[in-house]
């Protein structure tokens, strides 16, 4: 106490260890989508003519002038009047079967260059062909990308908008190499984002890269995050924690697999001597006792012992090896305890392998 040692005692906590990773808001990729023209022609009108806008699925985005689809409506007309007349002359026979065929070939091309049923409705009950067509969404989201502009000629099949649904994003995030073998699927994350500070985003390893990038020494992880209000935006960076549960004995516990988390052992990080190549505490074998005038019976004496650690949790370090539950650590003072073992020629952090010096019963004496 006088020297200003202090000790802990080793327990047990919840096994939860929080790997921190840097990364990025990026959209999830298979709810990314293309709108593209079903038939060539001339764009004679954009209802969305910038990035960012929200396209809902059905709705309108462009209006097209395609002779192909002039000429394939007039087919439909065309055929619906003749089935007509067909039937009207020969109800059962096989003219006003042909005819119905024919009638219904028109109609599905129509549909397969892009027309809804409803629109293909409206035209035959109009009974004349329209000039121009409106086009419509076939996916929701945020436009990303805009393609095209009024008055361009499109091909079938080019693009004219790339749309995402962002109600739900990714972050990417980056792993050092020797953390990655702590990242399971379906691990729980936490993200914070620095343009929302004291909110915390929380979603799961949905892929751990199986490639490690060669030239940072890195893994990348994906985890899936809800965003139904927008608010995490792509591009923006992140800083998450992966939360790591281990087993009793201070592996890693993977999600998917059997068994549980539990309990692991821990000491505090000050209490740890680190001499690169080894760790040593020191573990307190017997306390001092103190007389009622306030002097040492005799005083405390402080082991070493050499331990295996393992991830950190918190201020504290879990152990693996070397000091059981219950024993007392010194967490201050131990580099004074270790020199003074040095002075002694005895095993110190440094000189493990130093034997005690001898004693000279006659030291100091005439003889």
């Amino acid at each position: 106490f006088m020297a200003g040692i202090r000790t802990e005692v080793v327990k047990r906590v919840p096994g939860v260890h929080r790997l921190r990773a840097l990364g990025k808001i990026r959209h999830d990729e298979r709810l990314m989508g293309h709108l593209t023209a079903w038939v060539s022609g001339r764009l004679d009108h954009l209802f969305v003519d910038f990035t960012g806008t929200q396209v809902a699925e059905g709705e309108r985005v462009a209006e097209i002038y395609a002779p192909e689809l002039v000429s394939a409506q007039e087919e439909l007309l065309t055929a619906r009047t003749a089935r007509d007349d067909a039937k009207a002359t020969n109800k059962d026979g096989e003219l006003a079967r042909h005819a119905s065929v024919v009638y219904e070939a028109a109609r599905r091309r129509l549909i397969l260059l892009g027309l809804p049923e409803l629109l293909v409705d409206a035209i035959e009950r109009e009974g004349k062909a329209r000039d121009r067509i409106e086009i419509q969404a076939n996916v929701g989201g945020t436009v990303l990308t805009k393609h095209v502009n009024t008055g361009d000629y499109v091909k079938t099949g080019a693009k004219m908008f790339t749309v995402v649904d962002l109600s739900r994003v990714w972050a990417m995030l980056e792993v050092f190499e020797e953390q990655a073998g702590s990242v399971f699927l379906g691990q729980e994350v936490e993200v914070e984002v620095p343009s929302l500070p004291g909110e915390v985003f929380k979603g799961k390893v949905s892929f751990v890269d199986p490639v490690l990038d060669a030239k940072r020494r890195v893994v990348r992880v994906r985890v899936d995050l809800p965003n139904k209000e927008g608010r995490l935006k792509p591009g923006t960076f992140v800083d998450a924690h992966i939360l790591v549960a281990l087993a009793e004995d201070g592996r890693v516990h993977d999600p998917s697999g059997p068994g549980s988390p539990g309990n692991v052992l821990v000491l505090p990080r000050t209490a740890v001597l680190d001499g690169g190549d080894r760790r040593l505490v020191y573990v307190m074998s017997q306390e001092s006792e103190m007389t009622s005038d306030g002097t040492e019976r005799w005083p405390a004496i402080y082991e070493p012992r050499e331990i295996r650690t393992g991830f950190r949790i918190g201020d504290a370090v879990v152990l693996l090896s070397g000091v059981d539950e219950g024993d007392a650590v010194v967490t201050r003072g131990q580099f004074l305890i270790d020199s003074q073992l040095q002075l002694t020629g005895k095993p110190s952090l440094m000189n493990p392998e130093a034997a005690a010096a001898p004693i000279d019963p006659h030291a100091g004496h005439g003889r």
